[in-house]
Formats: structure tokens, sequence, C-alpha cells
């Protein structure tokens, strides 16, 4: 046997779970989530049941997808770079989203959050307790400080632009640029940092 043969196999997963992903992804868009079963994703991808839910356990695990694989991205580039500064990370964090997203994906589940609203808060409250933080700063965490709070809940929304502009393929490096200017300038303003991009139920 080949040293090939197990990266085969691997490939042919990773193929058929995206293949599960984004048909249940297209459903939530077309039928409602709340209204599609199962049953429903494993007809559409042609597989059986139990081979989607060997693969997405519940179907809330298909709406976490998108927002933990990102937040374990941000996590990961925070723990081998650990040296970057706040709009360091950010920038980094973005260039290595707009090189490596499965535009597709963020396509659908941007989809899919204009076609169910209540799933994207639905999905980062549970993205939030699923995601560990460790040796990752939350400074400024305060609930009690207000201008805190509003630098935070200003670069979340700065960040969900982004992601939109990377799922709409419309993000351009002046865009880019632009954004992270505005988060320097909150960021410097409202004294957050990291904790700001961390997702919060």
């Amino acid at each position: 046997m080949t040293s090939d043969g197990p990266g085969l196999r691997e490939r042919s997963k990773a193929r058929r779970r995206r293949l599960i992903l984004h048909t249940a992804l297209r459903l939530f868009t077309e039928r409602g989530y709340e209204r599609t079963t199962i049953a429903d994703i494993a007809e559409a991808a042609e597989v059986a049941p139990r081979t989607v839910t060997g693969y997405f356990p519940s179907k809330l695990d298909f709406i976490t997808e998108w927002p933990a694989s990102i937040e374990r991205r941000l996590i990961a580039i925070h723990q081998e770079e650990p040296g970057l500064d706040f709009i360091g990370l950010v920038d980094r964090w973005w260039h290595d989203l707009r090189d490596n997203v499965d535009r597709e994906e963020a396509a659908l589940t941007r989809a899919v959050a204009l076609a169910n609203p209540g799933v994207v808060a639905m999905a980062e409250a549970e993205v939030s307790q699923r995601t560990p933080v460790t040796d990752f700063p939350l400074e400024g965490a305060d609930r009690d400080d207000l201008l805190g709070a509003a630098g935070r809940a200003a670069i979340r929304g700065i960040n969900l632009v982004f992601l939109r502009g990377v799922a709409e393929n419309r993000m351009t490096d002046e865009l880019h640029n632009a954004l992270l200017h505005l988060i320097r300038a909150i960021a410097d303003s409202t004294n957050v940092g990291h904790g700001s991009l961390k997702l919060d139920p």
C-alpha cells in the first residue's frame, strides 16, 4: 500500500463533508432552518441520514461551522504570533480569511442568515460556549464600562461588514485598509482590544 492511500481517503471524506454542509445550507435558505430535517439533507445529498449525523450530529452544527472555523483561526493566529498587537492581529486574521476562505460556504452561510433571522445570534451564542479562549486576552470585558461596550460593539460591527464583503466577493485591499483604520480609531478612543473579536452571546 502506498502512502497516498490515507490521503486519498481523507480527501474523499472532506469532499463528502463539504457536499453535505453546502447541501444543508442551501436547504436552510430555500426551505427555512426549522422546516429542514436531517432526512431532507440526506436525501438531497444522496447519502444516508447516519452519514449526515456522522459529520454533523445536529442541525445547529451546520450553522456554527462558519463562525466556529473563523474564530478558531483567530485564536490559532494569536497563539502562533503572540507578539502581534491588536491591529496587527486583525490585519493578519483578515488576510488569512481572504486567502483561505471557502467562498461558496461563506456565501451560503450569509444567505442562510438573511433567510433565517435569528440564526446568526443563535450560532454565535453556541460558538461562544464551545470555543475555548485559553491564552486569548479578553481585556476590556467589564460589562459596566459603557464606553468599552460601545467600542466592542462597533468593532464587531465592522468585522461583520468585513465578513460580508468576503462572502460577497467584494473585499478589496482598499476597503480592507479603510475598515482596519476604523477599528484602529475605535480601539484607541475606547481602550478595547482583543476581546472585541471574541464572539459573545
